[in-house]
């Protein structure tokens, strides 16, 4: 299945709704299907390279085990073993309609795969097992909570420096937490980029990244194994820690299964792949069964202009267009939209480059910003909708209603508008320094510092007394830890929102917008310092105080939006 408009190496994401659950994969390719599953605390960004490299002969799907990356977790009350992830994954192939598919998974997956193959057999065509532990004795509960030590964020950022140094020793020592020659893996330790790349898996994850991880632990594989009745192969490099344990699968493997030894070297095993994933040419024949919207806050990817937008959504009726403060992502509005989607249809895009929303071209004009969102829109089927714009997508939004005239009702602004050039030049060059990953997780540090201080003073990077902040509910660890997940997901993309605002002038967009504005203000905020001056320059402005910008007073925003005279 090749989704339209897609290229052979071209990786798409999506959602598919399972069991009441939002399951996130990555996509490529035309062909035969296969699935690729992660170990944990990775996601499908682990699988990256594969998708590319063998999608010109396969749809290859990547899949985000629940609680990873960007699917949502199982019920954490009773825990989930193993089975439970099985049986989500069989649900996960029947929902988009792969009938009988090689899987292909790997370390903490296998024992998912292995699960799913045999409690449900007709669920996959060919199992590829890459690593998989069969130890005599399963570890005890003791060692599986020290090895799964809690995942706990905290508006000091104090938890960063322990997962970042015990995310360094998982790839150093077995077990990571005891460090010498006897336990140290006979691997290379990974670049500074893959570090990065493993960081947003783990914190992605967060708390729920030992949901897999333990449930495989606790998983024995032994008196089961002989059950399969699917083509299995098992096979591991021979760098893999996991390479000494094919001696024990061999012996307990039925007759549908086998064993296969790699060398350490890559292309080999690359070449493996490819001939395992030839020996069974079966192509999906079962349509998948059609999609139930998942009622409250959904999420989906809209394909605008060959890119993929990542869009939350919610609610019926008139529409209410929903834009983020740069850089973070609509995750951080979760609760306005909540209550917005009581009684309107909100949508709300993740920004080009911002989270998981595909970029823009680094030199993309505010014009052309402007019209892929307007673009973005149609495709959404919004006519006539309101506007809703929090910090520096403000301008942003401005333009938009420019652009869209009498589209555009009722619009409401928190914070981000500044009228003096020479300000907005100061922050342009302030506001987005460049992000370089380091070995050593100080990227992650210094981004943290970065949105933390935004929440103590504006902008983030004046120290000065005339930049304190008042009010506000305090600092939220949680929060902190969202935002920073989702500003680094794309480190060279992160800042161009940002920018594109910073370079617009608010004041000519203000005077010609004929949409009534409503503009929250906190005393005391320099955040909302312009917010009089710029409800001035309007053509139908007005002024809402509130305790917390939005969030903190969404009675009089819905009153605003909700009065008769939409247009004007």
């Amino acid at each position: 299945m090749t989704l339209k408009g897609q290229t052979a190496r071209e990786i798409r994401k999506g959602f598919v709704y399972v069991q009441a659950r939002h399951v996130h994969y990555r996509v490529a390719g035309d062909g035969p299907p296969v699935v690729l599953l992660h170990d944990s605390p990775r996601s499908s960004l682990l699988h990256t390279r594969l998708l590319r490299e063998f999608s010109d002969e396969f749809t290859v799907y990547a899949l985000d085990t629940p609680g990873y990356g960007q699917s949502d977790p199982l019920p954490r009350n009773p825990r989930p073993e193993i089975d439970d992830f099985g049986d989500a994954l069989a649900a996960t192939l029947e929902a988009l309609g792969l009938d009988r598919a090689t899987v292909y998974s790997y370390h903490t997956s296998s024992k998912i795969a292995l699960a799913c193959a045999l409690r449900h057999p007709a669920a996959i065509g060919q199992l590829l097992i890459d690593g998989i532990s069969v130890p005599q004795k399963l570890p005890g509960e003791e060692f599986i909570a020290r090895y799964m030590s809690p995942f706990v964020p905290d508006a000091s950022g104090a938890y960063l420096a322990e997962q970042w140094m015990k995310m360094r020793d998982l790839h150093r020592f077995f077990p990571w937490f005891d460090i010498g020659m006897a336990t140290r893996m006979p691997t290379d330790e990974p670049t500074a980029l893959q570090l990065h790349e493993y960081a947003l898996d783990l914190f992605s994850a967060g708390p729920n990244y030992s949901s897999a991880y333990g449930a495989a632990m606790r998983f024995a594989v032994r008196p089961i194994l002989e059950g399969l009745t699917v083509p299995t192969t098992v096979m591991a490099r021979q760098n893999d820690v996991l390479f000494g344990f094919l001696d024990a699968v061999e012996k307990l493997l039925p007759l549908c299964g086998r064993v296969e030894r790699l060398s350490s070297d890559d292309l080999e095993w690359r070449e493996a792949l490819r001939r395992l994933f030839r020996s069974t040419y079966r192509a999906s024949g079962a349509a998948a069964p059609e999609a139930v919207p998942p009622p409250g806050l959904r999420r989906r990817y809209q394909r605008v202009a060959e890119r993929d937008v990542l869009v939350r959504e919610a609610g019926a009726g008139r529409a209410t267009v929903v834009l983020h403060a740069p850089p973070g992502s609509s995750a951080d509005l979760d609760e306005v939209l909540g209550v917005l989607g009581e009684s309107r249809r909100v949508w709300a895009p993740d920004l080009p480059g911002c989270n998981l929303s595909d970029a823009l071209p680094s030199g993309a004009t505010a014009d052309e910003w402007v019209a892929f969102l307007i673009r973005a829109i149609d495709e959404a089927g919004i006519g006539t909708f309101d506007l809703v714009a929090v910090g520096l997508s403000a301008p942003l939004a401005l333009a938009l209603a420019d652009a869209a005239g009498p589209r555009v009702g009722r619009i409401v602004i928190d914070g981000g508008i500044v009228v003096d050039a020479a300000r907005r030049q100061w922050l342009a060059d302030g506001y987005a320094p460049t992000v370089v990953p380091a070995r050593q997780g100080t990227h992650f540090w210094e981004m943290f510092h970065r949105l933390r201080d935004e929440e103590l003073q504006w902008p983030w990077f004046d120290g000065s007394v005339a930049a304190r902040r008042g009010g506000g509910a305090g600092l939220n660890g949680d929060r902190l830890h969202l935002r920073l997940v989702a500003t680094l997901m794309q480190p060279d993309a992160y800042a161009n929102a940002c920018q594109i605002a910073l370079r617009m002038d608010p004041v000519p967009l203000l005077r010609r917008v004929e949409s009534r504005m409503l503009f929250l203000e906190r005393s005391g905020d320099p955040y909302y310092a312009d917010v009089h001056a710029s409800s001035a320059l309007a053509r139908a402005g007005s002024v809402l105080p509130t305790e917390r910008g939005l969030e903190g007073n969404m009675a009089g925003v819905m009153a605003f939006l909700d009065a008769k005279s939409q247009g004007g």
